[in-house]
């Protein structure tokens, strides 16, 4: 057990007694403070929700970890970005999933064409490296 999850039980747990204290506050018509009681849950139940979250991501990364270690080829976990926000093959950082991908119709291009892509792409990534 991770501690993510100890914490997402502890917030759950914690929620949940929270919710019938407030409700048994309610039933004794102690309006003020089964509201006051009742007001903390949502939170905690949506630190529940992230908490258990990392702990799969955890519990993936260190199967992932496993299986690269014993050289099997597995699938890769989630990708530096949405699929639909392609980077044209470059590579955000040791973390990203995504494979490179080549250049498409490139290949066309007199040298005189391939100088100006060329230079539109070295321009391109000068402005968005700083």
């Amino acid at each position: 057990m991770t501690r993510h999850l100890a914490l997402a039980r502890a917030c759950r747990t914690l929620a949940l007694t929270e919710l019938v204290t407030a409700a048994w506050l309610l039933a004794h018509h102690e309006w003020l403070l089964g509201v006051l009681v009742a007001w903390a849950a949502p939170s905690l139940l949506a630190a529940d929700g992230v908490c258990r979250r990392a702990h799969h991501r955890a519990r993936a990364d260190a199967q992932r970890a496993a299986q690269l270690e014993a050289g099997e080829r597995g699938r890769p976990l989630t990708p530096c970005r949405p699929a639909w926000n392609h980077s044209d093959g470059r590579v955000d950082g040791p973390g990203c999933a995504r494979p490179p991908l080549p250049r498409r119709d490139t290949y066309r291009l007199d040298d005189r064409d391939r100088a100006a892509f060329d230079e539109i792409v070295r321009r391109y990534q000068d402005r968005n490296s700083a």
